[in-house]
């Protein structure tokens, strides 16, 4: 968590870059994933949405928490994924009021 604080600070100074962090609960302790930089994982390019079609859970692989994408409902072939990314502090939705949509 305090490396997750730092890298939000270093990227709210950084106008073209955005931040990406997604902070979750597994086991009764806090995780951050940061998927601000591209990666080769597609989880980052979903689109958000309070009323997703997509929900995040926490799978253990090897005693490690990992996040998976599950429907919600049956997906129709075409139709955008989105799931809700779950901020709603009030300084992201200030620079991206998209969140509470």
């Amino acid at each position: 968590m305090e490396e997750a604080k730092k890298r939000e600070k270093i990227y709210s100074k950084e106008e073209n870059t955005g931040c990406y962090m997604y902070y979750f609960h597994y086991n009764n302790k806090q995780y951050c994933v940061d998927a601000t930089k591209e990666s080769g994982r597609l989880g980052r390019l979903v689109n958000h949405s309070k009323k997703g079609n997509l929900k995040t859970e926490s799978f253990a692989v090897e005693n490690k928490p990992h996040l998976i994408l599950v429907a919600r409902q049956d997906i129709q072939p075409g139709e955008e994924l989105l799931y809700d990314y779950g901020d709603r502090s009030k300084k992201s939705l200030e620079f991206h009021p998209w969140l509470a949509t």
